[in-house]
């Protein structure tokens, strides 16, 4: 097996420069409730990692608005998004079609025409969901 490709992190200027564009969806393990919905231009897992581990409340989101986090688990949900795409546009389209299907998504959101991002996403939460309970119910 030959090794793959370098990704290539840019550092200039001593800020680490972003290098991509993702939503995050944050699915409680036990009960399948939304707990957090956010967006970054960073590895997926190392906003995860951040959202539980900063002191930082803008950094920790997730560490100072997720009741007992510490407590639970989840899944975290990262869908890339394609080029052109405003994130907080499309993160605020995501969020106001959660609230719509009732559910508490963390935020509040105008529901726009980012239907070509949204809909997808929101098909994957169901599928994770509907593997998720398949799986506790085997157990």
């Amino acid at each position: 097996m030959s090794p793959s490709a370098p990704r290539v992190i840019a550092v200039r200027s001593g800020q680490v420069q972003p290098s991509g564009s993702w939503l995050y969806v944050w699915i409680d393990v036990d009960t399948g409730a939304i707990a957090y919905v956010g967006g970054t231009g960073f590895a997926p897992e190392l906003r995860a990692y951040l959202h539980v581990e900063s002191d930082d409340p803008q950094l920790g989101r997730v560490r100072a608005t997720v009741p007992h986090y510490d407590e639970r688990d989840f899944d975290v949900l990262a869908f890339e998004l394609p080029d052109g795409i405003d994130r907080q546009a499309a993160k605020q389209a995501l969020i106001a079609r959660l609230v719509e299907a009732g559910e508490d998504a963390g935020g509040s959101g105008s529901a726009t025409d980012l239907h070509e991002v949204t809909d997808p996403i929101l098909q994957e939460i169901d599928r994770h969901r509907g593997r998720a309970s398949q799986e506790s119910a085997s157990l």
